[in-house]
């Protein structure tokens, strides 16, 4: 899967469903590695290529900076997230001239996929 790509920490209530969710719609699966700094339960999620990295941790964790992974072609990667069964919303352009989309996940959590410059 190579629509996007990056490393994010999501922050969730029920974390075997969050991992299950996640690797059902974006192909990830566990890693055998532990999650540094990370907490009892936390769990790294990774593509094949590992090219995409999903800190899936319990909220009240803390506050992790916004999730955003890169992309080369927006519009791909909101297709292939709607086959997927993903909300996702439209193409968007922010005041840079950077285009983006924004999906959500099995706990509302907001996920920015940005086109890189």
């Amino acid at each position: 899967m190579k629509h996007f790509s990056g490393c994010i920490v999501i922050c969730v209530k029920d974390i075997p469903a969050a991992v299950d969710w996640y690797k059902e719609k974006l192909e990830l699966r566990e890693s055998k590695l532990p999650v540094d700094d990370g907490e009892p339960g936390d769990t790294l999620l990774v593509s094949r290529d590992e090219q995409i990295k999903v800190v899936v941790t319990r909220e009240g964790s803390g506050e992790p900076d916004r999730p955003i992974f890169d992309t080369g072609n927006a519009a791909k990667a909101r297709e292939w997230l709607l086959a997927r069964g993903v909300t996702v919303g439209p193409v968007e352009t922010d005041s840079a001239g950077t285009r983006f989309i924004e999906l959500r996940d099995l706990d509302d959590n907001k996920v920015e996929i940005c086109e890189e410059p």
